[in-house]
């Protein structure tokens, strides 16, 4: 392995929650691997939470995309301010994990004599780049196709633990949430996320209230409603179509708090979206619906998480408009497919329900 004490390393990914999250094990290799490093991290503002409390992280460098394009005078003042501050570190090294015109450019003007990215970045990208790695995605999971980019730092061997970070503060705060509504030993808490970034994404509001309301008959399990930003309106719908009040519910919850609760919690449900990845980096048992993407690929990097995916012909599409809208890939997946791996979920922890010989 290189040495790399003393060295000033920057990873950049500016994209969502849970490409945030999938950093969380590249950070970790080289809080581990690269002892004396100085490793930093840019991400997109609001996404930042998800790393602020890793101890292998020495900043967060916050890009803000609205301030950035908000008009012409304002971006070009942000980024020459930026990149002045970067170039200041002196970095050796910088990790681009976005693949965009953006990244690459931001990348470039750091001045870093050692610049990285996969093949599949883009052309303006490569052309600034002098360090590109030949990876074909469609074969790796997210997080094994980005510790591969280690390599070039001389890590060969990859611890794959998946962490997030939650402040005993955050913590003791959501305990005193969950203890309000704790049903006892026997009854498992369950946390319900009917929402997606992309609406092609969503699973139907009345299956996840039927699932809802089998995880009340069968288990006496409180039901957690969880959504983000602008998802008040689709928990209430599924709240609705319940027929019973959820024990918890919230589209306000920042995301380390949301983090402690799915851990409080006995099983997630919910679409392929940052949530679920989140309720792996906190080991809590998982079932994530998957249609227009490829659960080898997104799926979330736990033992204890499971899928139900439909692999229509057209899966990997942009999910802007559906060519299937009578038959989509997500109105695939029967709710009695999805209850059989809650039912697997639940019972792996101990909770057999009402029936006890299903």
């Amino acid at each position: 392995m290189n040495d790399l004490s003393g060295k000033r390393i920057l990873i950049i990914k500016l994209r969502y929650i849970g490409d945030t999250l999938s950093l969380l094990p590249i950070v970790e290799n080289l809080k581990e691997k690269a002892t004396g490093a100085v490793v930093d991290i840019m991400v997109n503002r609001g996404t930042e939470e998800v790393l602020a409390h890793h101890p292998g992280i020495r900043k967060l460098w916050i890009y803000d995309r609205k301030v950035a394009k908000k008009n012409i005078l304002s971006s070009i003042s942000y980024h020459i301010y930026l990149i002045q501050t970067l170039r200041r570190q002196r970095y050796d090294y910088v990790i681009d994990f976005t693949h965009g015109d953006r990244s690459g450019f931001l990348s470039f003007m750091t001045r870093a004599p050692y610049r990285i990215t996969h093949h599949v970045a883009s052309r303006l990208s490569r052309t600034l780049m002098n360090r590109i790695v030949f990876l074909d995605p469609s074969k790796y999971h997210i997080v094994d196709y980005q510790l591969e980019l280690l390599r070039t730092l001389g890590i060969n061997h990859f611890n794959r633990s998946f962490k997030i970070y939650i402040p005993d503060s955050v913590r003791e705060k959501v305990s005193r949430i969950l203890a309000h509504f704790d049903a006892g030993p026997d009854a498992p808490k369950v946390v319900v996320h009917p929402g997606a970034r992309k609406r092609l994404r969503q699973w139907g509001t009345e299956r996840f209230a039927g699932i809802a309301r089998l995880l009340r008959e069968e288990f006496r399990a409180p039901i957690l409603l969880l959504g983000g930003p602008g998802e008040e309106e689709l928990i209430h719908e599924v709240e609705a179509k319940m027929g019973f009040d959820a024990s918890f519910k919230s589209a306000k919850l920042g995301l380390l708090e949301m983090a402690a609760l799915i851990e409080g919690c006995d099983l997630f449900l919910g679409n392929d979206s940052a949530p679920g990845h989140i309720a792996a980096s906190v080991n809590c048992p998982s079932v994530t619906l998957f249609g227009p993407t490829f659960p080898h690929q997104w799926r979330p990097y736990s033992s204890v998480a499971q899928v139900v995916f439909k692999n229509v012909p057209c899966c990997g599409c942009p999910q802007e408009v559906c060519i299937r809208p009578d038959d989509n890939c997500m109105d695939m997946i029967g709710v009695e497919e999805v209850w059989e791996k809650v039912k697997c979920s639940l019972q792996s922890k101990g909770f057999y329900g009402l029936n006890k010989s299903d």
